[in-house]
């Protein structure tokens, strides 16, 4: 039996839909693009879908071989889904590569709906060209109405590219703080002024602040940085407080500016 879903590879909600078929005797063999082929089985066991290597899963090869298995394109990862009991075994360690997939799920969904607005206004751009170079005159009524259609086939293209994508950020949310693997997330970006300095100040020793950037300096000791960091304006002062003086820096938030 061959079945046609639209899932992320590895998600929960693949996942779930393969267990409810597993339940009723369909156990998964092959999975070719969005096409997912079963065979029926008379004591089919549950699906555990695990993101690794693709080189992990080749070198596997000869020992582990499960129900079936995927490979992005764009990735060096690869999700292989075996049949065991989930009380046997939970995964865990394959949380950074989830994340990575996860992320870039999100970013085609926001891409869709980029795509499917500037994809419209061409459509009615190019129609209207048209029109208007030979001449055809295209009744209002019959105008009208594929406006109508073309708006609403946007409308629901946009919905549930946007809804996806809500979904895919609420997963990366959750699987940041599982990793605590916040690169590629948008932090605010402070700016913080050093003063008095004789050298570059050492930000090394503030690292857990965030990422440092040096923006500028000038002959009189004074270094520019911008610091890219998800903690509070009073928290990173109190941090940089007990190494510097306080009469020797400022810190200014993301909608400050530089002391003049």
């Amino acid at each position: 039996m061959q079945k046609t879903r639209f899932f992320l590879k590895g998600s929960a909600a693949e996942t779930a839909w393969l267990n409810r078929l597993a339940q009723q005797g369909q156990q998964l063999t092959q999975i070719d693009g969005w096409h997912y082929q079963f065979k029926p089985v008379d004591q089919p066991g549950q699906v555990l879908a695990e993101y690794l290597p693709a080189e992990t899963l080749t070198a596997m090869a000869d020992t582990f071989r499960p129900l079936a298995s995927y490979r992005f394109k764009h990735n060096k990862f690869a999700v292989a889904y075996s049949k065991v009991a989930a009380v046997n075994r939970i995964v865990k360690a394959d949380d950074n590569y989830r994340l990575k997939v996860t992320r870039q799920a999100r970013d085609m969904a926001l891409n869709w709906i980029n795509g499917s607005i500037v994809g419209f206004w061409l459509m009615l751009c190019a129609a209207i060209l048209l029109a208007n170079q030979t001449r055809i005159m295209i009744p209002t009524a019959t105008f009208l109405s594929g406006l109508a259609l073309g708006t609403a086939l946007m409308a629901v293209f946009t919905t549930i590219s946007l809804v996806a994508a809500i979904r895919l950020h609420r997963q990366v949310h959750q699987l940041v703080q599982l990793t605590g693997n916040d690169e590629g997330t948008w932090k605010p970006t402070f700016h913080v002024m050093f003063r008095h300095q004789k050298d570059v100040p050492d930000t090394d020793q503030f690292g857990e602040l965030g990422k440092w950037l040096l923006s500028v300096h000038n002959d009189k000791g004074d270094y520019y940085f911008d610091l890219r960091s998800s903690l509070s304006e009073y928290d990173i002062r109190s941090t940089i407080q007990k190494v510097i003086n306080k009469e020797d820096f400022t810190v200014m938030s993301c909608f400050g500016l530089y002391p003049l």
